[in-house]
């Protein structure tokens, strides 16, 4: 299933980028988002790329039916790595969610517009499950939706403390 969609920002994008750089705002912001035991696992960043690879306990945002509480669990755990290209500002998240055949990526892009910029994202979820995996895609993609303004406000909040 893919879906896209668009966050604005009232700052140039290479704040917005050096902000995304630092591995402090991906903590606040899981914490934002409602995660707990947050965990940093690797990092890296050579000035061109920085990458990041955490992992976090999640709930969803969205009622699970019983069959999707059976497969996910009331609370999730989440490894997550994150990359973004400095000089092309594009970047991508990889989420996978523990004990579920499924593939959540997104690939992301800065662009500045007027005086803030714009970060677009292009997701592609898929869940292979025989039976119920269309129906598991369709909960993850409203539940990143339904996050989606929250995520928005927290970057917006946190760019004044980058």
């Amino acid at each position: 299933m893919k879906f896209s969609y668009k966050q604005t920002f009232p700052a140039k994008s290479d704040a917005v980028l050096a902000m995304f750089c630092n591995p402090a705002y991906h903590e606040k912001l899981q914490k934002a988002l409602g995660a707990s035991d947050y965990r940093q696992l690797e990092h890296s960043d050579d000035g061109k790329l920085f990458r990041i690879k955490c992992a976090y306990q999640v709930r969803s945002d969205v009622p699970l039916p019983g069959f999707a509480k059976k497969i996910l669990g009331e609370t999730s755990s989440v490894t997550q790595e994150e990359y973004w290209d400095r000089g092309s500002k594009t970047g991508e998240v990889i989420v996978q969610v523990k004990g579920l055949p499924a593939s959540t990526r997104c690939a992301t892009s800065l662009k500045d517009a007027g005086t803030g910029c714009s970060k677009n994202f292009d997701w592609e979820v898929s869940v292979k499950i025989p039976l119920v995996g269309g129906k598991i895609e369709q909960l993850i993609t409203d539940d990143i939706r339904k996050k989606n303004p929250v995520d928005e406000a927290a970057t917006r909040k946190l760019l004044k403390e980058f």
